[in-house]
Order: C-alpha cells, then structure tokens, then sequence
C-alpha cells in the first residue's frame, strides 16, 4: 500500500520589493529641532538617526493626514500632507541619517 504524493508548494515570501518600489513600514516618529535626533521604533527594533532639516520634518509632521512611512532601503522617512485637489495628499521625504 503506497501512501499518497504529497505536493511541496513553495512558502509564500514574507514581504516582496519590486524594483523601484521600497517597503514602508508605519512609524510614529519624535524630533529633537535643537539636535536633529528623530527616534521611532518598528516592530522589534528601536531606531536613531538625525535630519539635516528637523524643523521642516516636524512641521510636515503636524500637517500629516496619516501615518508617517520609514522605508530603510533607501533610508527616508515619508510625510503625507494634505494638498488641495489632490486626493492622496503629498508626500514629502526626509533623508535620514546613522545618528
């Protein structure tokens, strides 16, 4: 009596990157204006780099419509602001650092 073949389905993968499109992860991130130091965690890790321009950072955080995005492939933080007409907001990065 043979047992029935059992068919091996590959895993899906867990997060995939197309060329040109970066994973953003949400982030609530905090400013230091006076260092520079923006801090945010993401799951399981604490992160701390520093902004060459932590003033424009934290106003377009208190304009943000939704949460900001950390995308570590290309090592920007993602501010989306409401624009008038345009429905999505505008998105604004910030190119951060090692702190």
């Amino acid at each position: 009596m043979s047992s029935p073949a059992i068919k091996s389905v590959p895993a899906p993968a867990r997060r995939s990157v197309r060329a040109g499109n970066p994973v953003a992860i949400s982030v609530l991130p905090a400013v230091d204006e006076h260092g520079g130091v923006v801090t945010f965690m993401t799951p399981g890790r604490h992160h701390q780099y520093y902004s060459a321009e932590p003033s424009e950072l934290n106003a377009a955080l208190n304009q943000a419509v939704r949460a900001a995005q950390w995308m570590p492939e290309i090592a920007t933080l993602v501010v989306t602001v409401a624009q008038t007409g345009v429905r999505a907001g505008r998105r604004i990065g910030f190119r951060l650092t090692a702190h």
